[in-house]
């Protein structure tokens, strides 16, 4: 089932980098506190192993290096990002940000570096006995071989940080997610309001501009309750405005400030109920390979691979077992090929190369077994063709790409 939405927001939180730093930084500040703690517990025998100077220098060691490899690892983070947003779309950039092994490595370089000078203050503040110096030494060591290990992670990162594989990489990896998670549970796990059923009940506005980033599905099904009714008119990645219904309520007893509390509206998309928002920043990625400043044609052909892949994840299936009291509009097929590959189409006319790649991926779309899915992949494909047809000079050419098509 879905994420309640304070987990939903919890997991948001924690892919911020900010969030991860803070928690490497106060786990450095606990272990130079824990030497007073620890001291007493040491042998006798190994109490003398290091005193203060030695310790002191390998903590200069740290501080003196830390502050600088963090400030160049975040300027090339940037540096990475603002090209990756430039070449590929401003859209990756929120995921790039959120890559887990980056932050590991940001977090280790400035966790050492908090390290260091806590436990200097605390040297020259005079906090430590004799006893203490060998705990500090060893964790002193430890964090180095910390450091080691992240700057090796560090060096292979930075190959591929910000280039266009690991760009579309990581935007059809988030888009894969929310496929499958929309295959595991159809739907959002709630029945489906009919297309030719008539308006029914109160209807709930929204009270601010934005997207709908997510909604708590499971917390409206127990706000409608057995005898109750909650249609839930809009989607995650639809835009509303203060005055535009996002439900409409029956026989439930329920406040609208609580229903409205299960929506999260907000200034930008997210990937994690919104599928469609994945397969238009990949569309975008393509679009932008196609335009006369890159002119990397190849690049839309890998990305209408890519698109491929993902479409054929999708499902047209109902909800086994439909959250009670709750329904949604069903998630069109044909809204989800024509984001995906039309705008590619339409921008790659004149290229032999991506019409035939483009073909080929809506021909195997024909064997889908959503026949919705099917009837928007032959739809797609014709529109392609009358495009190609006036767009490519060779009667060759255009024999190629419909040689290709469904």
């Amino acid at each position: 089932m879905t994420l309640s939405k304070g987990l939903w927001f919890l997991r948001d939180l924690l892919r911020q980098v900010w969030v991860r730093v803070a928690l490497y930084s106060l786990l450095a500040v606990a272990s130079a506190g824990l030497a007073p703690l620890l001291g007493p517990l040491m042998p006798d025998s190994l109490r003398d192993l290091m005193g203060r100077d030695p310790t002191l220098q390998l903590l200069s060691v740290l501080t003196n290096s830390m502050l600088t490899v963090s400030t160049f690892s975040l300027s090339v983070m940037v540096a990475a990002h603002q090209f990756a947003a430039s070449q590929a779309t401003p859209r990756s950039h929120r995921l790039l940000r959120e890559d887990g092994r980056t932050q590991r490595v940001l977090a280790t370089f400035i966790g050492a570096f908090v390290f260091a000078i806590v436990s200097r203050v605390l040297v020259n503040a005079g906090a430590y006995d004799a006893q203490d110096f060998p705990i500090i030494y060893g964790t002193t060591i430890l964090v180095l071989l910390a450091v080691i290990v992240a700057l090796i992670r560090w060096v292979q990162q930075l190959a591929a940080l910000g280039s266009m594989e690991k760009t579309t990489g990581r935007v059809e990896a988030a888009t894969r997610a929310a496929m499958e998670t929309m295959a595991a549970n159809p739907n959002f796990g709630c029945a489906t309001i009919p297309t030719d059923e008539a308006a029914r009940g109160r209807p709930v506005a929204a009270q601010e501009f934005g997207y709908v980033r997510y909604v708590d599905f499971e917390k409206l099904s127990e706000h409608a309750g057995p005898e109750g009714q909650v249609d839930v008119l809009v989607r995650p990645g639809d835009w509303v405005g203060p005055g535009d219904p996002v439900l409409r309520v029956g026989a439930a007893q329920v406040d609208d400030e609580e229903l409205l509390d299960d929506i999260v509206v907000g200034d930008l998309r997210s990937f994690d109920q919104d599928p469609i928002f994945g397969l238009q920043v990949m569309s975008e990625i393509g679009q932008r390979a196609l335009s006369p400043g890159l002119n990397d044609p190849q690049t839309a052909v890998d990305v209408i691979k890519r698109q491929s892949r993902l479409l054929h994840l999708w499902t047209g299936a109902e909800a086994e077992d439909p959250l009670p009291g709750l329904r949604v509009p069903r998630t069109s097929p044909t809204e989800a090929v024509e984001v995906a590959l039309d705008r590619i189409a339409r921008d790659g006319a004149t290229l032999v190369e991506v019409q035939h790649a483009l073909q080929a991926a809506l021909a195997r779309l024909m064997d889908h077994e959503d026949p919705e899915m099917r009837l928007a992949a032959e739809r797609i494909s014709v529109r392609a063709l009358e495009r190609s047809d006036a767009a490519l000079a060779l009667q060759e050419d255009r024999d190629t790409v419909r040689a290709a098509a469904p």
